[in-house]
């Protein structure tokens, strides 16, 4: 008597796997087709088992059925428990699993507050009950004036369509190839640069929604843009935040790695690539160059605190506040000049060393290369 449920068994098998669909997630760390999805983003169903095709699905079932016979009977074997809670079930689970446990160590930390008063009106975050950013809302004069500028940057369009469509989603490939990362020697690294990157997007996603600023075509009409329009407000930007957290956390691992002998060039182009991936939003015509602004200086506060997060001790986590003024965007000024563009250092934050962020972090350290 076939006992695994026989033929009708086959129906419908192949759906399981179906979380891993959205988005087109394939890889770990969201290499290759993220398709723009944010929250788990990179993680949702990577490393998910997924169902078998009808054929291998009835042939497991008359398999088993057909080896019975050489099992003993009676009751099975005790088994041994696995660590209670503890880090280093990680291995077992696969990494959209771990993925959630990243995201529940950032998010039970998260506060923030939209304060509307007679002065401003403005989303403040916290970290651990620390401030951590301070973002105003822009006036609707400054957004006409900031169209002047996305106009301009149209101009743009020819040179950079390729990365910007190639960019609506986290645009991994292109910090891996400043690096040399591939997924056969930085598995762990690519997790931990989504796992930033999921958490950068869900913090641009709270002040997004609480500021509520139309995107730069629903005030200017002749601005047209070359790619949808998001559903999402457009202050501060997603990309920026999560470009410059991520271009942060990098910055710092990289360090760590210590096998590049060209470490000054490629911090610096790390750079580079989260200012170009910046302002590509605004060639595109969805973004003020504010909104990079307010994004930049997100990203840098939260690369910050996951490096913090991670453990690592010579990392500062400074706090900031953004009100937007009338400029352009570039890295060269948010370094050298921010306070002069409306971003101020309000003060540090207080981060402490979490269980899963710096368990993928030592796994990361060692996806190092001597060159």
């Amino acid at each position: 008597m076939a006992q695994y449920g026989g033929i009708g068994g086959i129906g419908g098998i192949g759906g399981i796997g179906g979380i891993g669909g959205i988005g087109g997630i394939g890889g770990i760390g969201g290499i290759g087709g993220i398709g723009g999805f944010t929250g788990l983003g990179g993680f949702l169903g990577a490393e998910d088992t997924g169902g078998y095709d009808g054929t291998t699905t009835y042939g497991l079932q008359t398999t088993a059925d057909g080896l019975q016979h050489l099992n003993s009977t009676g009751p099975a074997p005790a088994g041994t428990a696995l660590p209670f809670n503890d880090t280093s079930n990680n291995d077992r689970w696969a990494s959209w699993v771990r993925g959630s446990l990243y995201l529940s160590e950032f998010l039970t930390c998260i506060g923030y507050e939209a304060v509307k008063s007679a002065h401003e009106k403005s989303v403040r975050l916290t970290f651990g009950g620390d401030a951590l950013a301070h973002i105003v809302l822009p006036g609707n004069d400054l957004l006409a004036s900031q169209c002047t500028l996305v106009r301009n940057y149209a101009d743009l369009r020819a040179d950079r369509t390729a990365e910007i469509t190639s960019q609506l989603g986290f645009p991994t490939e292109y910090f891996a190839m400043i690096l040399g990362m591939h997924l056969g020697q930085h598995k762990n690294t690519f997790e931990l640069i989504t796992a930033t990157q999921v958490m950068a997007a869900h913090v641009a996603m709270i002040v997004k929604h609480a500021l509520a600023v139309r995107r730069p075509d629903q005030i200017d009409g002749r601005i047209l843009p070359m790619i949808p329009t998001p559903g999402h407000g457009s202050f501060p930007s997603a990309h920026a935040t999560e470009a410059y957290a991520v271009a942060t956390l990098l910055s710092g691992l990289a360090t760590e790695w210590g096998g590049f002998n060209d470490l000054d060039n490629r911090l610096a182009m790390l750079r580079g690539l989260a200012e170009r991936i910046t302002v590509n939003r605004t060639v595109a015509g969805v973004h003020y160059p504010i909104d990079s602004w307010a994004g930049a200086s997100l990203g840098v506060a939260l690369g910050q605190v996951i490096l913090k997060m991670c453990g690592h001790s010579a990392t500062v986590a400074q706090a900031i506040k953004y009100e937007p003024a009338d400029h352009d965007f570039n890295d060269y000024d948010l370094v050298h000049s921010a306070s002069d563009k409306g971003v101020q250092i309000t003060g540090t934050v207080n981060v402490p060393k979490t269980d899963h962020f710096s368990w993928i972090w030592k796994k990361a350290l060692k996806d190092t290369q001597s060159v």
